[in-house]
């Protein structure tokens, strides 16, 4: 068993980098120890056009850093906010962070390209001073003011998709407007008010820089959909997940009791992305992973079929041994009749 064990492992290798010469895909995806060192190094020499962090990257939980205003003036930046703005329009996602592009600092972008640099919520702002002053942690001050403007029709439903959980979109509970302090890509600082899905992704995105995820945000876990399931949402049932989620489309706002709000987004057309576009985050690695599992499952295969192969061969030939035996005892066979 040991002997046919090391034949196999051999001729696992030997088949692996055969497959790899035939796919074009360079490495030796069946490295012993450290397997998974050896995998991991071989995913990350994947070449992203835009690499995007996703989930669950130590990163994205963190607060991310301001970036210097004299050197944002001076261009110092361009470069980096033209790649965050143009992995956002590559991927058709409707906003996008710099901490998922890889730079952790706080820069976003939205779908009508403006740019936001050390952004300053400053409803948060206002809140938190009147929390401390009442003496309340912030999480429980942030829920107290929630349920009043719920109560006062100011805050909506809406599905969001998020380029770092790439194949899921979440139903989630925002004020409808919100006033940001920032400054521009040049370094200028504008106080502005958004609403509709401006305002929407805008706190998605302040989110991000602040180390806050979907996960604190969402009704429940029933109202996390996969991507490739919200295509399909005609097919879904009334209730499912619930019927106000089932009732809101994608960049359409739902305030209780029975208000919905449509906002164009003509640069977010993420949904119109096939499978077979290979345009999504990760999709290198995912082609590379893909690959070298056929890769390995025609190995296995091949593999069991010489095992059972031989086990067959091997029956056959105890199986004519056994005859042979069963005639002596009977003293009908040829052995021993000389």
């Amino acid at each position: 068993m040991r002997t046919s064990a090391a034949a196999a492992v051999a001729a696992a290798h030997a088949g692996m980098r055969a497959l790899h010469t035939a796919f074009g895909v360079t490495g030796n995806s069946c490295g012993t120890s450290p397997h998974a060192t050896v995998a991991s190094a071989r995913l990350a020499a994947v070449q992203e056009t835009y690499p995007i962090i996703q989930l669950p990257a130590r990163s994205l939980w963190c607060r991310q850093y301001a970036l210097d205003a004299r050197r944002v003036a001076q261009g110092e930046y361009a470069g980096l906010v033209s790649q965050v703005r143009e992995a956002r329009h590559y991927y058709q996602y409707p906003s996008m962070s710099a901490p998922q592009t890889g730079w952790n600092v706080q820069m976003f972008t939205l779908f009508d390209n403006s740019v936001f640099i050390n952004p300053v919520n400053l409803d948060e702002e206002a809140w938190r001073a009147e929390a401390a002053q009442q003496g309340m942690s912030w999480v429980a001050f942030e829920e107290e003011k929630m349920r009043e403007l719920r109560t006062e029709g100011l805050t909506g439903f809406a599905w969001e998709p998020c380029a770092s959980s790439g194949f899921l979109l979440h139903y989630i509970e925002r004020p409808l407007t919100v006033r940001v302090r920032a400054l521009d890509e040049h370094g200028k600082p504008f106080t502005v008010t958004l609403d509709k899905m401006r305002a929407r992704m805008a706190l998605h995105e302040l989110d991000h820089l602040q180390g806050v995820l979907f996960t604190r945000r969402v009704v429940d876990t029933d109202h996390v959909v996969p991507m490739e399931g919200f295509v399909t949402m005609s097919d879904w049932s009334d209730d499912y997940p619930s019927l106000e989620a089932r009732s809101t489309f994608l960049y359409t706002i739902f305030t209780p009791p029975y208000h919905f709000v449509s906002d164009a987004v003509p640069d977010g057309n993420l949904l119109d992305r096939k499978f077979e576009d290979g345009i999504y985050p990760g999709c290198e690695q995912d082609r590379q992973q893909r690959i070298e599992l056929a890769a390995m499952e025609e190995i296995q295969r091949n593999a069991w079929r010489k095992e059972k192969a031989k086990r067959k061969e091997g029956g056959q030939q105890c199986g004519r041994g056994d005859v042979g035996t069963v005639e002596d005892d009977d003293g009908s066979g040829t052995h021993g009749a000389s």
